[in-house]
């Protein structure tokens, strides 16, 4: 049997539907109402003709939203593209003409969303979002109003088939979309289940956009492995970031080096419970050694 991130996502619903998933401000999501979302985000996006191998493109913050979309698309045999919530409209609209992206869920609080919302009509579906939830007539619930549907599997037997598009930071040059195909996406998952020994009983303090590799990644293994995943947005106050981690008791924390940075040197780490802690990762580049060993004095039991 073909391995997907579908496949994987099901699986850990089959072994605990009532489990948390995704918390975001507040509000806890179950892997029952995860799976029922993302299936009928496919169900709607097969509704409106999309076809196997059909780009989609995401311009959702951090969110549950985000993720139901995300699989949705997967579970639809659609192709995920992920965008930087961060660009201006002109480089979202270049990011859909050469990713082909046929679809858009665009959040409402993007800053230019009207006028993505101009440049999209007639070219491009697009789906306003209220990752808030305070809406009730946003494009997001028309969609979860559809009948959720199990996925058709045979979309997802060929793990060469392409899954998903992420564009780079554009360091060197233009950003350039990296294709990835289900079979890159697993492996990648497999492996990091493996040496950071997730289970069900792992949770993990997210800070890392989405659309970023390293990211998606983070929120990827968690769900592949049962565990929950813990939404923070606000690393601009590192100290709110501490007092979710330690309010919500997680095992799990991933950065880059100016993430780890931000936390040392514009808080306290000493004055937060972080007994809970079993990991933190790290990539994005080199980490100053000095910033290391601080840590591994504040948290010595810790694996870095």
């Amino acid at each position: 049997m073909a391995s997907t991130l579908v496949h994987r996502l099901h699986e850990s619903v089959q072994r605990a539907p009532e489990a948390e998933a995704i918390v975001w401000q507040g509000r806890r999501t179950r892997y029952a109402d995860l799976w029922r979302q993302s299936c009928a985000t496919a169900a709607w996006l097969r509704g409106q003709g999309l076809a196997p191998g059909d780009r989609v493109a995401l311009l959702l913050e951090n969110s549950p939203q985000y993720v139901a979309a995300y699989y949705g698309i997967l579970a639809a045999g659609g192709v995920a593209v992920g965008l930087n919530t961060e660009a201006r409209a002109r480089d979202i609209r270049h990011w859909l003409r050469h990713s082909g992206a046929g679809h858009l869920f665009a959040s409402r609080r993007y800053p230019e969303f009207e006028a993505l919302a101009g440049a999209c009509e007639g070219q491009v579906g697009l789906v306003d979002v209220d990752c808030s939830g305070a809406e009730a007539d946003d494009g997001w619930a028309r969609v979860q109003a559809c009948e959720a549907e199990a996925p058709d599997w045979s979309l997802l037997s060929d793990p060469a088939r392409l899954a998903a598009i992420i564009y780079t930071s554009g360091t060197t040059g233009a950003p350039k979309g990296v294709m990835q195909s289900h079979r890159n996406l697993d492996s990648n998952i497999a492996s990091i289940v493996s040496y950071l020994h997730l289970d069900a009983g792992d949770s993990v303090l997210n800070v890392l956009p989405f659309y970023y590799t390293y990211g998606n990644s983070v929120l990827h293994t968690h769900l592949a492995s049962g565990g929950r995943v813990v939404l923070e947005n606000s690393l601009l106050y590192p100290r709110k970031v501490l007092e979710t981690l330690a309010a919500e008791q997680v095992t799990g924390f991933s950065g880059v080096p100016s993430t780890y940075a931000l936390l040392l040197n514009r808080t306290r780490l000493e004055d937060f419970d972080l007994s809970s802690l079993r990991y933190m990762t790290q990539a994005g580049g080199p980490m100053p050694p000095a910033a290391i060993e601080r840590l591994l004095e504040i948290v010595p039991h810790v694996a870095f």
